[in-house]
């Protein structure tokens, strides 16, 4: 078996959108209403991201099954958080957004090692600490950042319809 991650290229494109469509109609079903109306990821969003090298995909055996974006860029909604603070107040974060597993490979712990993986590449770029964040009811997602170590902070609020978001981080070693 063949475990990969790396920085995604244009060529990923479809696929990339392909697992966000899949996993973004999981979350319908759950109940969910993250990545519904103006949270949703869209072809443009993904190929600025892309622009950016900042999307990484997971390969086993050759085939994508992950993708998620990990930037250095300030999250405007982190700023204000609620009902808990960060451990680390520095701008010198980086953050973990739109991870999604293809549905199709659920079950097998990929999630938690594409997740663990993303925060090696992130201390490998030099994080201090990482952020991510999730909605109250994608309990999916809230087991993956907690059983990779991270913390719940607080609750933060992006400026859209749903916006509520559970605030999680990890401090790494200086």
């Amino acid at each position: 078996m063949s475990i990969i991650v790396e920085s995604a290229g244009r060529k990923d494109l479809s696929e990339i959108l392909l697992i966000l469509n899949r996993a973004k109609r999981l979350l319908e079903a759950s109940g969910s209403p993250q990545w519904s109306e103006d949270d949703s990821p869209t072809k443009e969003s993904i190929s600025k991201a892309l622009d950016k090298n900042n999307i990484y995909i997971l390969k086993i055996n050759e085939k994508i099954v992950g993708t998620a974006i990990l930037t250095n860029e300030p999250e405007p909604a982190y700023e204000l958080i609620k009902y808990g603070s960060w451990d680390k107040l520095e701008r010198n974060y980086y953050s973990i957004h739109r991870f999604a597993i293809d549905p199709l490979e659920s079950g097998k712990g990929y999630a938690k090692l594409f997740f663990s993986l993303l925060t090696v590449i992130a201390k490998e770029k030099g994080a201090i600490d990482i952020r991510v964040d999730t909605h109250p009811i994608n309990k999916a997602m809230q087991k993956v950042i907690l059983n990779n170590g991270y913390c719940f902070k607080g609750i933060i609020n992006l400026p859209i319809k749903n916006g509520e978001r559970f605030a999680y981080e990890k401090v790494l070693g200086e």
